[in-house]
């Protein structure tokens, strides 16, 4: 009995040593959607051969979606394809079909956002009944859609900081002209010009050391997150060993 609980935390401790060392992934979202006709409210024709719902997932900060289109198997095979999606070019294009003879058509299209409609071209094609070219839009319903990672938002409010160091140089700069227009003393004057230039020059300086701490505060979450991972893989493994030790020599 003492050997199998041992064997047990041994399992377990591996688990957990298995646990932090993986990297995470990320999992899809299912949400449904509308096929409307380009440029309108009015459902497609095309609607009955999307399936809902689609599924979304988040990857390197944007949306990658995944939508497939059946088409019964009297239609002959994959009839229906994607030309364009978003602008862009059909991604992980798949076919398959399923039990009953249906074809599937999978593929993906990226986006950073689905508040807007997604556009896309299709090519139609059923040898001897209907071949044709339309444009479809689709409107994603996005409640529960989980955010973007906002990083770049972070560094886009960095800039106000340069502009309004910038901007008291110019006032500086400004009023140090505006004061030599009134002629004063040539001591006055210099005293002025040097004054503007040492408070420029720590505005400056000021500017560049809070964003080296911002750039460094954003480093350190990333490195803590590394070393938490490394040191319990480590100690998963050493208590393996351990354990698997123990067990060994009180078994002999």
């Amino acid at each position: 009995m003492r050997k199998f609980l041992n064997l047990l935390l041994i399992l377990w401790m591996v688990g957990i040593g298995v646990y932090w060392v993986k990297p995470a992934t990320a999992h899809a979202q299912a949400i449904s959607y509308s096929a409307l006709k380009y440029g309108t409210n009015q459902t497609s024709m095309a609607s009955g051969y999307f399936v809902r719902p689609a599924k979304v997932a988040v990857k390197n900060h944007a949306y990658v979606v995944t939508m497939d289109i059946k088409t019964a198997k009297k239609l002959t095979s994959w009839p229906v394809t994607v030309t364009s999606v978003n602008g862009q070019a059909p991604q992980n294009v798949q076919k398959k079909k399923d039990a009953a003879g249906n074809s599937h058509l999978y593929y993906s299209f990226t986006t950073t956002s689905l508040k807007s409609r997604i556009n896309a071209k299709l090519s139609i094609y059923v040898p001897k009944v209907y071949k044709a070219k339309h444009n479809i839009s689709f409107k994603f319903q996005t409640k529960g859609l989980p955010a973007l990672n906002t990083s770049t938002a972070k560094t886009t409010t960095t800039a106000p900081a340069t502009t309004k160091a910038d901007s008291t140089s110019a006032s500086e700069k400004t009023s140090a002209s505006s004061a030599s227009t009134t002629k004063p003393s040539a001591t006055s004057s210099k005293a002025a010009t040097s004054s503007t230039t040492s408070a420029s020059h720590r505005s400056r300086t000021s500017s560049k050391a809070k964003n080296q701490e911002a750039d460094s505060a954003a480093k350190v979450p990333a490195q803590k997150t590394h070393w938490g991972g490394l040191i319990g893989g480590i100690v998963a493994i050493v208590v393996l060993v351990g354990g698997g030790s123990w067990w060994y020599f009180g078994r002999h």
